[in-house]
């Protein structure tokens, strides 16, 4: 009888343990415990946001910034355009667009600004997801927020990423794609 109850005891203990290990193997991203990765995978990417962006507003993209807030995800885009200035929210699961605010552009530097403007418009500059990939290949991180930059007479994006030790900030030359500094935040 000992035996039996020891048979059927240990049988038991090895199914819970197998559906505990099934359960925790659950990566397909519909179980609570899904891989943030694979959540990650199922985003739109930056360049598609952006276009979706371009379409509801004209203008230059002056920043990008993936955020959360009430565990959905979306893509924070501000496009300036010398007379408005606009803050689009899209979902970052299916490109739907959340909200448009516009506001007058204040700005008292327009006018020097008018030719990194154009230098930024041009096609000699890397795209937005090639800075991306560039900057998490560097620091192995997420991206958080990408902003184009003129520094000097210099047009780079400035990537900021989420890391497994922290926040990284990489700055990317925007016509070569070459590095320029990487600063890690503990």
């Amino acid at each position: 009888m000992n035996k039996k109850f020891a048979v059927i005891s240990l049988a038991g203990a090895l199914l819970l343990g197998g559906a505990v290990a099934a359960g925790a193997a659950d990566t397909n991203g519909k179980g609570s415990t899904g891989s943030k990765k694979e959540a990650v995978q199922d985003l739109i990417t930056v360049e598609e946001a952006k276009k979706i962006a371009l379409s509801e507003a004209e203008g230059r993209v002056e920043s990008i910034e993936l955020e959360r807030a009430n565990g959905k995800q979306y893509y924070d885009i501000d496009i300036e355009n010398g007379k408005e200035d606009f803050d689009i929210k899209i979902h970052a699961l299916d490109g739907e667009v959340i909200s448009i605010n516009k506001e007058r552009d204040d700005d008292d530097d327009n006018d020097d600004n008018d030719q990194s403007e154009k230098e930024v418009n041009g096609e000699n500059i890397i795209s937005e997801q090639k800075a991306v990939e560039i900057a998490e290949k560097e620091v192995n991180g997420t991206l958080k927020e990408i902003e184009i930059d003129e520094d000097d007479g210099q047009i780079l994006y400035e990537v900021e990423l989420k890391t497994n030790k922290g926040e990284a900030d990489v700055d990317i030359d925007a016509e070569t794609g070459k590095i320029l500094k990487v600063k890690l935040d503990d």
